[in-house]
């Protein structure tokens, strides 16, 4: 199958995941799709490229045959500016033997040796294919190599070769906005700063909602890798909680531990350098069934905190900014602040993931608290206190003193919950407020 049907699979491929699965693709046009614009850099800097292969061209070149009918007499220069040639010192009207470089067809230039171009290329797919049976790996953009006759104004060097497939380009994508979302956070989503998103996006609103689709100019990488596979995974089943009676202490607790089951999942994948885009379920079979967990239920109908939950008032200030408490800006938002009144931010994710300390302070709880399960209580301070909710375990004690991104404690469903997640509040002078208002991910 040649790279033209490669591509138009993968093409037919994605719009069958569009049909089955709209979901995915709405996210897909969301910019799911995050590439680190400049990231080339650092992969060519690992060793793509193979020795520099120039054109001999030591005084003048001997008469060739004019170019072929139809090749390209004019270049289109790297996004980032001019390119270096093998001009200098060549009559402008002599010919070499190379093969010319079409992107999308726009022609690059030419390079001396095509089996050297070729590698190259293949080498750049070869950093993002698993090798899986059956996959299939192909260009975003359609890539065309010609052998023949060139001018020799149009011959590419080495580096002029690195700085073309290096390039970036502006381009039109669709962005779904998620909650907490900023120009700075959607600029560096897409490898960029805040300065040069504003330049490309002069129109950008100063109030966005999450859940909007927006028309964006971003920097892409020219040459980007789309591959797609089928997998078979064995997927966690997370266990549900029921409740059975009343506890005797009045205060929610376990009778018996769930535990997770597993299901073997099918899937087609596609992935744009690496970085997962879609992906549309073929089969699922359970193999092992979760265990529910048990659980009673409080008979407190009122919450009377303590003045450990309560604390001082004071300026409302933050003596530094809030960081997200899970790694990487993980958590998925199954309940947002004052959703049903809820009273802080629930983050689903994995049992036994660490919880950072949003910023520094003392800890004036840690401990089984209320419905909270295992919870920490952090004071930072001038009538600022961060809390930590539904932890598996704690790593910290009372009176401790914490430095922001300090491991507290980690993911659980302890207390009242449902299932794996981190509760997290935010408490300004003894009220509680959207963590979402403060810290970004």
């Amino acid at each position: 199958m040649n790279q033209m049907e490669r591509k138009n699979r993968a093409r037919r491929i994605r719009r069958n995941l569009a049909v089955v699965l709209p979901a995915v693709g709405i996210i897909a046009l969301g910019g799911c799709i995050r590439s680190v614009c400049g990231s080339w850099a650092e992969m060519m800097s690992v060793g793509i490229f193979p020795e520099s292969r120039t054109v001999q061209a030591a005084g003048s070149l001997p008469a060739m045959a004019p170019a072929a009918e139809g090749t390209a007499t004019a270049r289109v220069l790297s996004p980032e500016g001019s390119v270096e040639l093998l001009s200098a010192g060549i009559s402008d009207n002599a010919t070499v033997s190379g093969c010319g470089l079409y992107i999308d067809g726009q022609f690059y230039g030419a390079y001396a040796s095509g089996d050297s171009l070729r590698g190259i290329l293949d080498s750049i797919q070869s950093l993002y294919a698993t090798g899986a049976e059956g996959e299939e790996v192909a260009f975003t953009r359609e890539v065309q190599l010609v052998d023949g006759t060139y001018p020799a104004s149009d011959m590419l060097t080495y580096s002029g070769l690195e700085a073309v497939l290096s390039s970036t380009v502006t381009e039109e994508v669709e962005y779904l906005v998620h909650t907490g979302d900023t120009l700075s956070a959607i600029a560096g989503y897409y490898g960029m700063t805040a300065d040069e998103f504003s330049a490309l996006n002069p129109d950008f609103p100063e109030t966005i909602y999450a859940g909007d689709i927006m028309t964006l100019n971003v920097r892409q990488p020219l040459l980007q890798v789309l591959c797609t596979r089928q997998v078979n995974e064995t997927v966690s089943i997370p266990y549900t909680t029921v409740i059975e009676g009343t506890s005797a202490s009045g205060r929610a607790e376990i009778v018996s531990e769930g535990q997770n089951g597993s299901k073997q999942v099918s899937a087609v994948v596609v992935t744009v350098n690496g970085q997962e885009t879609e992906r549309v379920v073929l089969s699922e079979e359970v193999i092992t069934e979760p265990v529910p967990q048990v659980m009673t239920e409080g008979t407190m109908d009122e919450v009377t905190y303590s003045a450990s939950y309560f604390g001082d008032t004071g300026s409302g200030e933050l003596t530094e900014a809030l960081i997200w408490p899970l790694p990487d800006g993980g958590g998925v938002e199954t309940c947002q602040y004052s959703e049903d009144g809820h009273q802080g931010l629930d983050l689903a994710i994995d049992a036994g993931t660490e919880i950072y300390a949003a910023a520094s302070g003392k800890v004036v709880v840690a401990g089984t608290f209320y419905t909270y399960g295992n919870c920490v209580v952090i004071d930072h301070g001038n009538g600022v206190r961060t809390l930590y909710g539904h932890c598996s375990a704690l790593n910290v004690s009372v009176g401790d003193e914490v430095t922001q991104g300090d491991v507290i404690g980690y993911v659980g469903m302890t207390g009242y919950a449902t299932g794996n997640h981190l509760h997290f509040e935010l408490h300004i002078n003894n009220r509680t407020h959207d963590p979402l208002n403060y810290v970004a991910r």
